[in-house]
């Protein structure tokens, strides 16, 4: 335990398994927050720049709302990508949440489990207002 006079503590994710059963049940150490955070935050990132993403969410993204079409969906992905590191903290937080089911932690892998309609409501998010819906909300 670091003391408090320091102004700054380190942050651990402890496994389910440990916290549910006994220390050292799941056989996975406590992971600094920091190297987890990071890790699933890169492979996000690697997933919202997957071209193959692309094809796979456009059909479902259509059909959630028919005025989506394919520029428009790669320019939101672009858009989140680019600027991520001026977010605000909690806007990070939010749309990890909205993007992110589950993080599973093995002793030799990583795994993100991403929400089903989690990048569709992203991209719904992330889309210019008609000038129309702007001036409305401006009166």
């Amino acid at each position: 335990m670091l003391p408090r006079c320091l102004g700054w503590s380190l942050t651990f994710y402890v496994p389910q398994r440990d916290a549910k059963e006994h220390a050292g049940a799941s056989g996975l150490p406590r992971l600094p927050a920091a190297e987890l955070e990071s890790a699933v935050l890169d492979q996000l990132r690697a997933v919202l720049r997957a071209p193959n993403l692309l094809g796979d969410m456009l059909p479902q993204a259509i059909k959630f709302d028919p005025s989506l079409d394919e520029a428009k969906i790669t320019v939101a992905m672009t858009r989140v990508d680019a600027i991520w590191d001026q977010l605000f903290p909690a806007e990070q937080t939010r749309i990890v949440k909205l993007l992110v089911e589950k993080v599973i932690v093995s002793p030799n892998d990583l795994e993100v489990r991403l929400r089903a309609n989690g990048i569709e409501r992203l991209v719904l998010e992330l889309r210019p207002e008609p000038v129309e819906q702007t001036e409305k909300a401006l009166a």
